[in-house]
């Protein structure tokens, strides 16, 4: 249900969308060797499965879950609560919601998440807000070995 004003009544607009099943087997992709862009602007209002190829810049609200290879800008008046899976995502707006990106998730200025990520590459600008929990894609990272190093401190006996 979507919910109209322009300076007078509330008008309401009831809408029925039937949403093609998502699975990964079912989805086709167009290949492309110049990747496309596309822009949704803040007066827009989404819900449910938002799938895309290329480059998408989202300043709308959107609750659902949003699907792509591509990178999703988040710019700065955008409001998300989804799961995301995409290659690279960048927040300027807020968001809430776990982030899956397979090369990087860069939280800009003034960006806030609560959710987890996992990526290859993670930055967060020094005034983001960023609370969940952060976790390298399988095979990106390693954790170091340590090997605590004991050595035997002479004893000197000046007594």
């Amino acid at each position: 249900m979507f919910t109209r004003t322009n300076g007078r009544k509330s008008d309401t607009l009831d809408a029925s969308f039937s949403y093609p099943d998502t699975s990964k087997s079912n989805i086709s992709r167009i290949e492309t060797t110049n990747p496309s862009s596309a822009l949704i602007t803040d007066q827009v209002e989404i819900k449910g499965t938002l799938a895309f190829d290329g480059n998408l810049e989202f300043n709308g609200v959107f609750e659902g879950e949003i699907i792509s290879q591509g990178t999703l800008n988040i710019g700065s008046e955008a409001v998300i609560k989804a799961e995301i899976h995409a290659a690279k995502v960048i927040v300027k707006g807020k968001v809430q919601g776990n982030i899956t990106a397979t090369e990087s998730i860069e939280l800009c200025d003034q960006a806030e998440l609560f959710g987890d990520v996992r990526t290859a590459k993670f930055i967060v600008a020094e005034t983001a807000t960023f609370r969940g929990r952060s976790d390298p894609i399988e095979g990106k990272a390693t954790t170091p070995e340590f090997s605590p190093v004991f050595r035997r401190l002479g004893s000197k006996s000046g007594k």
